[in-house]
């Protein structure tokens, strides 16, 4: 590869492209999928349950070390800023969790309050499952554009460009994190 930051020939750019694409990494990004409303769990779930849930959910896509993105203290903080309800009975339903999923995604890029705004923004333009799968279906693809290199054009209208952006950012940021896991690998 081109050593002194000038730009790398195709060769060099295809092969560095085409061995990311073909790692582990790339597989992990790909491969994500968010549960989509109806296969969230149906019955409310403690404290310990719902971290439990979305850490596996998220696992494929933290670094390496950093198994948790999730921990009772943050939920209890999300409750007390008024980013999500408080529980009731000490559970949390399906709408806590989706919003804890859709936190979870995107506090790796935005902060807690623009993230807060953000689910407000999309409660008002529509219901909380539909908006939720919506979330899921966007960082799927923009995880998968992500890990392939495909450029993203979004065409939609400004309450979707939100979300896909979003989404996007959140893809480029796990994107690099798994490239630069991959390249470290490699060496």
């Amino acid at each position: 590869m081109s050593t002194s930051y000038g730009k790398p020939t195709r060769g060099e750019t295809d092969t560095m492209k085409a061995g990311f694409q073909n790692s582990e990494q790339a597989a992990q990004m790909m491969q994500f999928r968010c549960p989509r409303w109806e296969q969230l769990p149906g019955i409310a779930l403690y404290m310990d349950q719902v971290t439990g849930y979305l850490n596996e959910v998220f696992a494929p896509l933290c670094p390496p070390g950093e198994e948790k993105l999730l921990t009772k203290a943050m939920v209890n903080n999300y409750v007390k800023q008024k980013v999500m309800a408080p529980p009731t009975n000490k559970k949390y339903g399906r709408t806590h969790v989706a919003q804890l999923l859709v936190i979870c995604a995107l506090k790796q890029v935005l902060s807690i309050q623009e993230v807060a705004r953000l689910i407000r923004m999309q409660a008002q333009v529509c219901e909380v499952q539909r908006a939720y799968d919506y979330f899921c279906g966007q960082l799927e693809e923009a995880l998968q554009q992500a890990a392939q290199g495909t450029p993203v054009a979004p065409e939609a209208d400004d309450d979707r460009l939100v979300v896909i952006h979003a989404t996007r950012a959140v893809a480029s940021k796990v994107y690099l994190q798994k490239r630069l896991e991959f390249e470290s690998r490699a060496k």
